[in-house]
């Protein structure tokens, strides 16, 4: 895949190390808010038929919805990538779409797609997998 950007970043890419960091601070946040979901999920197991399964679903749904919600805000950023002082751009430099953001996510989601993260090892613009799918970059905040 070509990725293609007029936007010059010369040494602005984001490290391996502020990458790691973040995620697995999005990681403990993330699991942290899957636990109070799975504990509310276990108290109200008897009162309604319906709220588990909508927890449940929600509890899915929710590490992408904060990824693209999050990436796609005005800071681009998840808390993580907020603390270590790293933002996502997209090929112009900006902070991308919620539908660009939205589908960078994806693959963020699936275990199965995670070693897609050493793609950002090989890479000219340390674009992991996700990065390349969606045409992004991950640089250090202003």
């Amino acid at each position: 895949m070509t990725f293609i950007s007029g936007y010059s970043l010369s040494e602005d890419y984001a490290g391996h190390l502020q990458r790691i960091g973040a995620f697995a601070i999005d990681l403990a946040i993330l699991t942290a808010a899957g636990a109070v979901i799975a504990l509310s999920a276990e108290f109200l197991a008897g009162s309604d038929p319906v709220t588990v399964p909508l927890l449940s679903a929600f509890q899915l749904l929710m590490p992408w919805f904060y990824y693209a919600v999050m990436e796609s805000s005005t800071r681009g950023a998840t808390i993580g990538k907020m603390i270590l002082g790293i933002r996502v751009v997209d090929a112009e430099g900006y902070t991308p779409t919620f539908g660009r953001a939205a589908l960078r996510a994806i693959p963020k989601c699936l275990p199965i797609l995670w070693p897609g993260y050493l793609a950002a090892v090989f890479t000219q613009r340390r674009q992991a997998f996700h990065d390349l799918i969606a045409r992004t970059l991950v640089v250090r905040a202003e």
